[in-house]
């Protein structure tokens, strides 16, 4: 049984092997729409952290490489310590430019890319403020200046910005021009395809470094035969944005002039992360051992609970992925003749993930077992309201969490007024009797009183850090 899921393998000739998203669909189409034009666009793939986008992009990279389509990957938070965004993709470009011209002439497109660069670097000297002959400026002895010289250095300055306004346009497009020319370059004329570059964790990066990203990409790169991939999620990146120009800016509105197309990532379906999960951990391994009458269901209900409350919860992949590492922690500190109560544990892990201060309030006793079921059914209909397999034993399991049967008397006389009113529906009366009859279980199999035995499981297994 492992501890962590290990990251998902990207193959060459084969990126989506180990695809258990079935996220290829998605793969192809956005292969078909970027391949479709030779017009520059910008597309931010959308989806919130947490949710597989890295993984995607790359396998999505290896992909359009199968295809001998010329991409180019940048973590743009791993590069967030550069102070220019230009210096970045310009340098991406220069130390990938064999592998992306290998369709194309390699001789040519270097001719190519060496002249921009050359362009590029012009327009970073240019771009360097005159705050520098300003400060020059201050540091002299003013009163000794006259009114005539400080006239005379204000023209200066001002000729100056002009000048370099005036040569820096020229510069730009003349960059621009040899970079569409270099990206032509690097594929065969019959097949012509764009250069695909992907710039990944845009919304993970310092504020202001991610807009210089945009903005780069935009006023710089926005030529023929180039494609942005943005892997972003779009409501951080905003929330980001706003951290710079303030809470009232239309956030929407701002990064249209950045983005063409927006590609919103697809949820995959219900349950079907958490199964690959369950094998990744090899979690079988240890419920197949566990034949007693009474635990011989245990990894099925692990399972089912996890499925469901990861569902309600709406968990990301990432949280998904600690829910069943701390699962696999617990599991190590239970002998396989030891009863898990996987019902109650995978219950008490995902609120400790999602709900981390109703955690801590319902363990330490702020929070007593009547007012979590009313915190429940008020919140997400966990409980009462919505149907999910085994809500009635989980109910019962908190109802009887603490170890003095005084701490939950009250709750089963409420019970046995469902069952006893006029006015009560039938379905309501059943499952108040369910939950009864499982109270009573729970006083012959050991299951009253199991939140202090769960608790120092999980929290043994958070002291572990990956």
């Amino acid at each position: 049984m492992i501890l962590k899921n290990n990251e998902i393998k990207v193959v060459k000739g084969s990126p989506f092997r180990y695809d258990v998203l079935e996220r290829k669909e998605s793969a192809e189409a956005l292969t078909e729409f970027v391949t479709s034009s030779n017009e520059p666009m910008v597309v931010c793939i959308d989806a919130p952290w947490g949710q597989g986008k890295t993984t995607f992009l790359r396998m999505w990279e290896q992909h359009l490489k199968d295809n001998a389509i010329p991409t180019l990957y940048f973590n743009a938070w791993k590069n967030d310590f550069s102070d220019d965004a230009l210096v970045c993709l310009i340098g991406e470009i220069s130390a990938s430019i064999s592998e992306i011209s290998k369709s194309g002439d390699e001789s040519k497109a270097r001719e190519y890319f060496n002249k921009a660069k050359g362009l590029g670097i012009t327009l970073l000297k240019r771009s360097v403020p005159v705050a520098a002959k300003i400060a020059t400026a201050g540091a002299l002895d003013l009163d000794k200046l006259t009114e005539q010289s400080l006239s005379g250095l204000a023209e200066s300055l001002a000729k100056d910005q002009i000048e370099k306004y005036e040569g820096s346009k020229k510069t730009l497009e003349t960059f621009r021009v040899t970079l569409s020319e270099f990206a032509k370059s690097i594929t065969k004329e019959d097949t012509p395809r764009p250069l695909v570059f992907i710039i990944d964790e845009l919304d993970r990066c310092r504020p202001i470094f991610a807009i210089e990203i945009l903005e780069k990409a935009k006023h710089f790169f926005d030529v023929e035969n180039i494609v942005f991939v943005l892997g972003a999620d779009k409501e951080q990146l905003g929330s980001s944005i706003k951290a710079i120009y303030g809470n009232d800016l239309n956030v929407n509105g701002y990064l249209r002039r950045f983005i063409d197309f927006d590609y919103i990532l697809p949820q995959p379906e219900k349950g079907l992360f958490v199964n690959t999960l369950f094998e990744k951990f090899s979690f079988s391994e240890y419920f197949s051992q566990k034949s007693g009458s009474d635990t011989r269901y245990e990894g099925e209900d692990a399972l089912s609970m996890f499925t469901e409350l990861f569902e309600i919860y709406g968990l990301t992949l990432r949280e998904q992925e600690h829910c069943c590492s701390l699962l696999s922690l617990s599991i190590r500190t239970t002998p396989q003749n030891h009863k898990l109560f996987p019902l109650f544990l995978c219950f008490l892990i995902v609120l400790k993930v999602k709900e981390p201060v109703v955690y801590k309030q319902f363990i330490t006793g702020e929070m007593t077992p009547s007012h979590l079921l009313t915190h429940l059914s008020d919140s997400l209909g966990v409980t009462g309201s919505l149907d999910i397999p085994h809500s009635a034993a989980l109910e019962a399991y908190i109802v009887t969490c603490k170890s003095k049967r005084s701490s939950h008397d009250d709750l089963l006389k409420k019970y046995k007024e469902i069952i006893d009113s006029t006015t009560v529906i039938d379905t309501e009366k059943q499952r108040a009797a369910r939950i009864l009859k499982l109270i009573d279980d729970f006083n012959w199999n050991g299951g009253i009183g199991r939140l202090g035995y769960l608790v120092k499981k999980i929290e043994i297994a958070s002291r572990f850090k990956s």
